[in-house]
């Protein structure tokens, strides 16, 4: 029996019971495939569901209002993600009726829909002949093979989609790629590999050479980026400010706390923005010390902020500053915190609040 089939078995029998394999249909398999770029799928889960529930079709989600997506968008973290989905449901909706083209090419022009996306909703929707290329799939690629160069160097996608290409079943190339996912994610594992249930144990070039801890090799090319920042709560009669500043290296599009990162910083883009300067400035010698800190992490960065707390008496002056620096500005309530500023960051600052109350 040929490595493929035995592959494909394997999957019939012990494929995972997730809700967004329950139907071959491309818009549940695109929100999940996103979804699962940054999530595990166990925390993924609960939110996939709610935000189908509330989105079942690209007709609903491009009906909607950013700000409502962004907020059902919450706990994944990389909110550009969101927004994507929401402006490819929108052409979705205006160029095809809300049905994916079943063209790869015409997928890839989707905003946000890369390779991977792409060729994962057309062959599992729609059973085209297209392999995948994700992290599960270049390691088990990668073992079986025995590629042994930086799997995160320049040349390596390319050289193993060749071989994702070249190994794919075209009898069955949806279950096919969620074989090789499902295989990554359960037994083909970074540490302790069980190769004893694997259906490709016996052609593994990694098992048999007794180099599955060497293989995938992995080289990240980023150093880690340790940053230092300060947000500020400015209170004004039971509501506080938001803003949306251009050019934002993070929260890009987003209402968010005043914050800027302060002492050194390793590029020109981490530097705080002139409107959190010259807040800053105009509230010098009346902010308190910080009412507390949390560190936060995206991606290579390191981040650790402290909070500080400003009850204003008038909104004459931070009113003033938006309008000089072409910054959007709005209050909210400390309970509408996290659903108008949906991000991590606003839950951990509410949380020290809401002690600081308590």
């Amino acid at each position: 029996m040929s490595p493929q089939k035995k592959l494909h078995e394997w999957y019939l029998i012990h494929k995972r019971d997730l809700p967004f394999r329950k139907k071959k249909q491309a818009y549940p398999i695109w929100i999940s495939e996103v979804m699962l770029q940054q999530t595990r799928v166990n925390a993924m889960l609960p939110l996939y569901e709610s935000f189908i529930k509330r989105f079942p079709n690209p007709e609903t989600l491009a009906e909607a209002e950013e700000e409502e997506v962004l907020a059902n968008w919450k706990g994944l973290g990389y909110y550009s993600r969101a927004r994507n989905i929401r402006k490819a449901a929108i052409f979705l909706v205006q160029n095809y009726n809300g049905a994916f083209p079943k063209d790869l090419n015409l997928v890839l022009k989707l905003p946000g829909i890369g390779n991977y996306t792409a060729r994962a909703i057309l062959s599992i929707a729609y059973d085209l002949p297209l392999a995948v290329l994700d992290g599960n799939v270049k390691r088990v690629l990668s073992r079986y093979h025995g590629y042994t160069d930086n799997i995160l160097g320049a040349k390596a996608d390319n050289e193993l989609q060749k071989k994702a290409d070249e190994f794919l079943n075209k009898d069955h190339p949806g279950d096919h790629n969620q074989a090789m996912m499902e295989l990554g994610a359960t037994l083909c594992l970074p540490e302790s590999p069980k190769c004893l249930l694997c259906p490709l144990s016996e052609f593994c070039f990694a098992r048999i050479h007794q180099k599955t801890s060497e293989i995938p090799l992995r080289v990240k090319d980023k150093k880690q980026v340790v940053l230092n920042g300060e947000i500020f709560v400015l209170n004004h009669k039971n509501s506080i400010l938001l803003l949306r500043e251009p050019k934002m290296r993070f929260l890009k599009g987003m209402f968010h706390l005043p914050y800027g990162f302060i002492g050194e910083v390793p590029e020109e883009t981490y530097e705080p923005s002139p409107f959190f300067l010259s807040l800053k400035e105009s509230y010098k010698g009346k902010t308190p010390n910080p009412i507390g800190e949390f560190k936060h992490t995206i991606t290579h960065h390191k981040m650790v902020f402290s909070v500080f707390s400003l009850s204003l008496e008038s909104r004459n002056l931070v009113e003033g500053l938006t309008k000089k620096f072409g910054v959007e500005s709005k209050w909210v309530t400390l309970s509408d915190l996290d659903t108008e500023f949906p991000s991590s960051l606003a839950s951990k600052v509410k949380k020290i609040l809401l002690y600081l109350e308590s």
